[in-house]
C-alpha cells in the first residue's frame, strides 16, 4: 500500500515537472520592439518613421493616434477622433528603394500590420486620400516575432 502510494507520489511529481519544465503546447516566446511615437504630417516628402526588422522580429504593426486634418487652404484643424479612413500605409526598404503595398488602417485600432518582412531597414510612408488636406499626429510601430493575426 505505501509503495503503490509511493510510486503514485513520484508520478505525479515527475508529470508536474514535465509540465513546469517543457511548458503547455502552444507557447511561444515573443520578442519586440517599440519604434516612436513620433509627430508626423503627410504630404510634406518626409517618411514617418525608420524601423528596423530582423530575421526573428520580421512582423510589423504601425499605428496612428491623435489625429488631426488640416485644410490646406484655411488652416483649419479638426481631430479626427480615431477615424483613420482617409489614410494608409506602406512600408520602404531604405537599401533597395522597394516598398509594399500601401495598406489601411484597422478603423477598430488604428493600426497596420505586414507580415513575413525581410529583414532590414525600413521607413514608414504615410498617405491620405483627401486632396484639401493633409493629417497629422503621431505614429509608432512595433516589429514581433509572432504573426499578430495568430493572437486572437
Amino acid at each position: 500500500m505505501i509503495k503503490r502510494l509511493k510510486q503514485g507520489i513520484i508520478a505525479a511529481i515527475a508529470a508536474g515537472s514535465l509540465v513546469l519544465g517543457f511548458g503547455t503546447p502552444n507557447t511561444y516566446a515573443v520578442s519586440y520592439t517599440d519604434f516612436g511615437p513620433a509627430s508626423f504630417a503627410n504630404g510634406d516628402g518626409k517618411y514617418e518613421l525608420t524601423i528596423r526588422t530582423t530575421s526573428v522580429e520580421k512582423n510589423v504593426t504601425i499605428s496612428v493616434y491623435d489625429l488631426y486634418r488640416v485644410n490646406r487652404n484655411s488652416g483649419a484643424v479638426t481631430h479626427m477622433y480615431g477615424d483613420t479612413s482617409a489614410l494608409s500605409v506602406r512600408l520602404c526598404n531604405a537599401s533597395t528603394g522597394n516598398c509594399t503595398a500601401f495598406k489601411s488602417f484597422s478603423q477598430v485600432n488604428g493600426s497596420a500590420i505586414f507580415t513575413n518582412m525581410k529583414a532590414g531597414t525600413f521607413y514608414v510612408d504615410i498617405r491620405d486620400s483627401w486632396a484639401s488636406y493633409y493629417f497629422k499626429g503621431t505614429a509608432s510601430a512595433k516589429t514581433h516575432s509572432r504573426d499578430p493575426y495568430e493572437w486572437e
